[in-house]
């Protein structure tokens, strides 16, 4: 039974909306809970993917690169002299931008979001070090950040911002930046082992690859905006994601360095 707050807590961050006790978001959280008692089934992915040599070789490659499409070497990372404490106490939700955002900077944030370092690990925690998530770049096109290579996969020339703008409930989001950071999530990377853990470790997972670009844009005096309020079908549309088995889930808008 679920534990209620006070009438009048629940009547203040309610109103007339109080979720139902069918409510999807609590019906998640649950099925996603681990337990004692369920685990053997919780861990079939796991027995799986320890008795398959293929599905081992085919999860820890976790990239989608497609040799048909242009790729654009980016410039090596940068390195600013500021400190994480210096990053985290500059770190601010930037709304105006303007001036553009050269390629190494750009380039910078997207190591840091997502790069690769030695092992083939990336930069962020992961499940299972399965990385389920794709960054993609909107700019004068659409890309992909391929973290193997450091190279933008060009996926469209066209111009993306017209359908970036119109996914946006606020589009004076858009005004000004540079560029966006859309985080992608492949769900089925992780939940083939996790089930539906699985979702919880994506969705985290993209937290911390945001988190990551925020602190480096604040290093690097880039104007940061996390953003999560979109319309979720036209931001999968602009990406080419059915919105079921892949969909954006968090994103960045980006203006030129300060």
């Amino acid at each position: 039974m679920r534990r209620s707050p006070a009438p009048f807590v629940r009547a203040e961050l309610y109103g007339e909306d109080e979720p139902a006790l069918d409510d999807p978001a609590e019906l998640f959280h649950e099925a996603s809970k681990l337990y004692p008692a369920l685990a053997v089934r919780q861990a079939a992915g796991m027995a799986r993917l320890g008795a398959s040599d293929e599905l081992q070789d085919v999860s820890s490659r976790a990239t989608r690169r497609n040799a048909q499409l242009p790729s654009h070497p980016l410039p090596r990372p940068l390195r600013p002299r500021c400190s994480l404490w210096a990053a985290l106490d500059g770190r601010r939700s930037k709304r105006e931008f303007s001036g553009a955002l050269d390629r190494q900077r750009l380039a910078t944030l997207l190591d840091a979001g997502y790069g690769v370092r030695r092992r083939d690990r990336r930069t962020v925690p992961s499940g299972g070090a399965l990385y389920p998530l794709e960054l993609y770049v909107l700019e004068h096109g659409l890309f992909r950040y391929d973290a193997e290579l450091h190279a933008l996969e060009e996926h469209d020339d066209a111009d993306p911002w017209p359908a970036f703008v119109a996914a946006c409930p606020v589009p004076e989001v858009a005004n000004g930046a540079a560029a966006v950071i859309l985080v992608l999530a492949v769900f089925g990377r992780s939940r083939f082992k996790y089930g539906q853990r699985g979702y919880r470790f994506t969705v985290l997972e993209a937290g911390h690859v945001v988190q990551n670009v925020v602190l480096a844009a604040a290093a690097l005096d880039v104007a940061a905006l996390p953003f999560g309020g979109f319309y979720d079908a036209k931001l999968d549309a602009l990406v080419g994601a059915d919105g079921v088995e892949e969909s954006v889930v968090y994103g960045v808008v980006l203006g030129g360095s300060e």
